[in-house]
């Protein structure tokens, strides 16, 4: 779908979401609705039900900076799968996260390690604090955060976006929207002090089947210090919907994560 049709269908369904609370900005011609947007992003999410692809994949932190390539599938509602090389095509590892457990499979020390899914664990394996839900919104082209679905405390325009803001007690989180696509180019968390927690940042999006994904995506965790970035260099929706699985030596050694 092309981005002018794609702005006429968000404005079609702003017109049945009703209006916002709060003033909308006008820029490029264009005026901001909160419904627009929620309504565009979540079109967009829902038309991704399978994904594949392929590219590279680097972590930086204060002591190390690595990077390899990587390959992955991704069926909604439930399963993430992702297989990452090192230099030379060393088989770095495997992992497979559903909403209950995972399986992973280190290849350089010939361990397999399962327990439950939780956010420390899902810290171990991918090197980022999210939650299942927040990682699939992750390689999907991000959402909206749970609570953050109804009228924005503000709306501003920064470097030639729209900015929605939400507030609570926790901490703000704002969202950079293209005015063009109503799509989120940029995410950032701040905590009760108004000191950057989180930032997400959505690039080169580009249209996939009926979608619009990121072909990079880059990923700052301020506290810890640590960047995670992806690049895509092939991407496809609606693949098949064969089992996901992870072939395991059987000669490997078995760790429990709790």
């Amino acid at each position: 779908m092309t981005r002018p049709v794609a702005w006429l269908m968000a404005g079609t369904l702003f017109a049945l979401a009703g209006c916002a609370s709060v003033p909308a900005p006008t820029f490029a011609g264009r005026t901001l609705s909160p419904g627009v947007v929620q309504q565009a992003v979540k079109i967009n999410r829902d038309r991704v039900q399978s994904l594949s692809g392929s590219g590279t994949i680097s972590v930086e932190t204060l002591d190390m900076a690595q990077s390899g390539s990587f390959e992955l599938t991704l069926r909604k509602p439930d399963s993430i799968l992702v297989k990452i090389e090192g230099p030379f095509g060393i088989r770095v590892g495997s992992a497979l996260v559903t909403r209950t457990g995972f399986t992973f499979y280190n290849s350089l020390q010939n361990q397999i390690v399962t327990g439950p899914v939780n956010e420390a664990n899902l810290t171990r394996i991918f090197r980022v604090s999210l939650t299942f839900d927040e990682l699939l919104n992750l390689f999907t082209g991000g959402s909206f955060l749970e609570g953050d679905g109804g009228s924005p405390d503000s709306i501003a325009i920064d470097d030639n976006q729209f900015v929605m803001a939400y507030g609570k007690a926790s901490g703000a989180r704002r969202y950079w929207i293209d005015p063009v696509t109503s799509l989120i180019t940029k995410i950032q968390l701040t905590d009760v002090k108004g000191k950057l927690v989180l930032e997400e940042r959505f690039d080169k999006f580009k249209e996939v089947g009926t979608a619009s994904l990121p072909r990079q995506i880059r990923l700052t965790q301020h506290q810890s210090h640590r960047v995670v970035a992806v690049a895509f260099s092939s991407l496809d929706v609606g693949t098949d919907g064969a089992p996901l699985t992870i072939e395991i030596p059987n000669n490997a050694e078995r760790v429990r994560w709790q």
